[in-house]
């Protein structure tokens, strides 16, 4: 498969957000202190492509706490017959009852796309402007379990586990049925340090892949995804994690 497939780098599905998770609020244990930041090397077919920087954070307030994201992406392939450039910056807040709010902005070679999603009276409304056209959307709330920005997979008891969510994905704006199936534990590096990771395999129909996750008391930490979509394979792996007051 090559590289690039459609005018697409094959990281489609894989940078926006799609793999980028929150667990639900455990609000008895969460240090309200706390930051996490993130940062990842994009691959494609064995080549750095690009770079990703995710910072997740806790917001105290109203006797509530809200979990907020943000990712920053970067891309920048030149190749002799093809190149390809990607610039996107997400926002989501995720509370006891899921993701509450959204934006994105991206800027693909010479297209551009933005969203702006709010979870009001049980209906997730986007605004959605892309190349300058408008448009608007809403999904029901009891249409959908999750959305791609949490992580119910955290709450699979044991290796051998399996289960099947409808999950709204927010990179499509769509809502989707995802597989999930615990395959086992390892360790892997992080910063030169061993972490142990579940090891997830997840379906649906834009994408597959399998993702080596711990869960922690900011959100969740992925360690490394390899995933397939429509455009092809893709990897992404953790450079340095850090935690801050």
């Amino acid at each position: 498969m090559n590289l690039f497939s459609k005018g697409r780098i094959v990281l489609q599905g894989a940078v926006l957000l799609s793999f980028l998770l929150i667990c639900p609020l455990d609000t008895s244990t969460a240090d309200t202190s706390n930051a996490k930041e993130s940062r990842y090397t994009i691959y494609s077919k064995g080549l750095r492509v690009g770079n990703l920087k995710t910072v997740y954070s806790l917001l105290p307030g109203n006797n509530k706490k809200v979990l907020k994201f943000e990712s920053v992406t970067r891309i920048d392939a030149d190749f002799i017959v093809y190149s390809y450039a990607l610039d996107s910056k997400e926002e989501a807040f995720v509370g006891d009852e899921g993701t509450f709010r959204y934006n994105r902005t991206t800027r693909e070679n010479d297209t551009s796309c933005e969203v702006d999603g709010r979870l009001e009276n049980g209906r997730f409304h986007f605004d959605i402007r892309e190349n300058g056209v408008r448009r608007s959307l809403t999904i029901n709330k009891d249409q959908y379990d999750y959305t791609t920005m949490e992580c119910p997979e955290i709450s699979m008891k044991k290796e051998g586990d399996e289960m099947s969510l409808r999950l709204l994905d927010l990179e499509h704006l769509a809502v989707v049925t995802r597989k999930y199936r615990w395959v086992k534990s390892e360790d892997v590096k992080v910063d030169g340090k061993s972490i142990r990771c579940r090891v997830i395999d997840f379906e649906d129909p834009n994408k597959k892949g399998r993702r080596w996750i711990r869960k922690d008391d900011v959100g969740v930490t992925i360690a490394r995804q390899d995933g397939k979509g429509k455009g092809g394979s893709y990897s992404l792996k953790i450079a340095t994690l850090t935690t801050r007051p």
